[in-house]
């Protein structure tokens, strides 16, 4: 039984040989079997599971399995044959050629794009195979193809000569385009940078996206950006395929000006938008077979709801709805052209290049001719506008000239009183001022004591608190507190505690040397210092200073002689974000709390890190 199915199985590849009776012209379709099969070899492929190709091509749409291929070319001339082996879909990630000798497999070459193009026999992005069979030879060959987007195999038989001159020409043709397609979104560029317009940067971005896809189409991206890196088109291309409708969404809507005319189509297209988006961002996370099919899908669905968009304008006889409609169609075409593609129809690769570089090349001139025109229309209002402005500016010139010579036979008198005004309101103005800075002075003073008072402590505080914390210097506040200022009063008068308060002022203006240091009456018998980069020990000398010159001598008052004490509290510390300017008042205040209740007549400090039970005597 083995022996019948090894005769039966050579025998059908007997039969399916592409034979070479003369020397070829040209091209011919390739015979083969094909068989999908994740296996090392394709000796491991049962007969049964191999299947006839006639005409070189297959389409078995999207999937990850490898595919093996068989055939065998017989050599019946006398002649060596050396040709080309071309497959015309290039987008297969790996071909690996293998070629049969003494029922051993020989690998003979590696293509795809996975594989860097420095490797071919042909520097190109077509998929070419040399092959060489001597005179009255036959030769069997294998080929596993693996890819991980769709898998078309359109394989053909060249002449080496026949198959370069086809090239140059589709390679003039379809530089010609992809050159046409560059030069309008240089064009659309350049006219954005000059006139700063929206319309022509979308026009711009459109374009050049169309460029790029029809490049990616065409293998060009893989020779010349990325031939060792695949990956990218595998990344790019998905999200590239939704992103080129979203410029054109968006000039769509402003061409046609929905937003005043039919919002719920405004809508209809925005939702679309904010899918396209949303597709985009989520595409490059998705596998390539997945993203491929979602890119294809919802951009044939997105083509649908712009023609309906501007179908319905269209009907309205609106000329740029027109337009649109010639520009979106042959987007139509090239995208149910890639569902056929990923669908497993069956669809000759090469000769839909022009037909899909014509087709890209109408949308774009299209819409470069609309945002022209757009910009264009848009001039002629601006210029008619201007026109009609600048007829009636010429209407209201006899009037205006009229009220001008009347204007002139006043204008001296006018400025000479103008200038009499001017001067005596400058005059008033200073006086003005010095009055204000008089009064300014007089609000920030203490009226009994001539020192500062406590509006501006608390203006000065937060201040030197920002300098602080700017500068990295201590700030020192000390408050001080007449001891037992209210038997005073009750024992002396108060024209007597007015006396004890202005000679403690005095005191304190006596002791303090820098015009930095500010003296302060926070409140009746308390005052307040703010002593700028200043740390504890300094503040201590400044109140001990203080506190010894009031104690040292008695006070003379109309009503006798008075004995007098302070006590004070110190605080002193660099600012910094834990502290606020309120927190070095609010410290010094218990320092001076302490000093009271440890008997009056002292000065005392506090600490920011410690608790108010932690306050010390200097």
């Amino acid at each position: 039984m083995r022996l019948i199915a090894i005769l039966c199985w050579l025998f059908s590849f007997a039969l399916h040989a592409n034979t070479l009776n003369s020397k070829l012209h040209g091209h011919t379709e390739l015979n083969y079997e094909y068989s999908i099969a994740n296996v090392s070899s394709p000796q491991d492929i049962p007969a049964s599971a191999w299947q006839r190709v006639e005409g070189g091509q297959i389409n078995l749409g999207l999937g990850t399995s490898p595919v093996w291929l068989k055939f065998a070319i017989v050599n019946n001339t006398a002649t060596q044959q050396d040709l080309f082996l071309f497959n015309a879909f290039v987008h297969i990630d790996k071909l690996t050629l293998y070629h049969k000798e003494r029922s051993k497999l020989f690998t003979q070459r590696e293509l795809g794009d996975s594989v860097p193009i420095k490797t071919r026999y042909l520097k190109d992005a077509d998929q070419i195979f040399k092959l060489s069979l001597a005179p009255n030879q036959k030769q069997e060959y294998y080929i596993k193809a693996q890819t991980a987007g769709v898998m078309k195999l359109n394989l053909s038989l060249w002449q080496q000569d026949k198959y370069i001159e086809q090239k140059a020409r589709f390679n003039l043709i379809m530089g010609l385009i992809l050159g046409v397609m560059f030069a309008s979104s240089l064009i659309l560029s350049v006219l954005f940078f000059i006139t700063k317009k929206q319309t022509f940067a979308l026009a711009a971005v459109f374009n050049i996206c169309v460029w790029l896809l029809f490049a990616w189409l065409l293998g060009y991206v893989y020779r010349y950006i990325s031939d060792q890196g695949f990956w990218l088109v595998h990344t790019v291309v998905p999200a590239l395929t939704i992103f080129v409708l979203i410029p054109l969404n968006i000039l769509t809507e402003r061409l046609l000006g929905l937003h005043s005319l039919a919002k719920p189509l405004v809508a209809c297209l925005r939702i679309t938008l904010g899918i396209s988006v949303a597709l985009v961002l989520i595409s490059p996370l998705l596998s390539y077979t997945l993203a491929l099919t979602v890119a294809v899908v919802f951009a044939l669905f997105h083509i649908l709801v712009l023609l309906f968009v501007t179908g319905i304008r269209a009907q309205k006889r609106d000329t740029k709805a027109q337009l649109l409609v010639v520009c979106i169609l042959p987007l139509l075409i090239t995208m149910l052209y890639k569902g056929a593609l990923i669908f497993s129809y069956s669809i000759f690769f090469s000769q839909l290049m022009v037909l899909f570089g014509i087709s890209y090349l109408i949308s774009c001139i299209t819409l470069t001719l609309i945002a022209i025109s757009q910009y264009i229309q848009q001039r002629d209002i601006k210029v008619s506008q201007q026109q009609k402005r600048l007829a009636e500016a010429e209407a209201n010139e006899a009037i205006q000239s009229e009220t001008i010579r009347l204007q002139e036979q006043h204008q001296e008198e006018l400025e000479s009183k103008i200038q009499e005004r001017t001067f005596e309101l400058e005059v008033t103005l200073r006086e003005l001022q010095e009055k204000n800075l008089e009064l300014e002075e007089l609000n920030t003073l203490d009226s009994l004591t001539g020192l500062r008072n406590r509006r501006h402590f608390d203006k000065k505080i937060t201040m030197e608190f920002r300098r602080s914390r700017r500068e990295q210097t201590p700030l020192a506040v000390v408050m001080l507190d007449i001891d037992h200022f209210k038997p005073i009063n009750d024992e002396y008068g108060h024209l007597a505690g007015d006396e004890a308060i202005k000679y403690v002022a005095a005191s304190i203006k006596g002791a303090l040397r820098r015009p930095s240091d500010i003296a302060c009456r926070y409140g009746g018998e308390e005052f307040a210092l703010i002593l700028p980069n200043t740390d504890a020990e300094g503040a201590k000398l400044v109140s001990e200073t203080i506190r010894k010159s009031i104690a040292k001598h008695a006070i003379k008052t109309s009503s006798g002689d008075v004995k007098l004490t302070i006590s004070a509290g110190i605080f002193s510390h660099i600012a910094d974000a834990s502290l606020d300017p309120n927190q070095y008042t609010d410290w010094a205040d218990k320092a001076l709390y302490l000093a009271k209740q440890q008997g009056r007549n002292r000065v005392c400090f506090a600490n920011s890190t410690q608790s108010s039970n932690d306050t010390e005597e200097l």
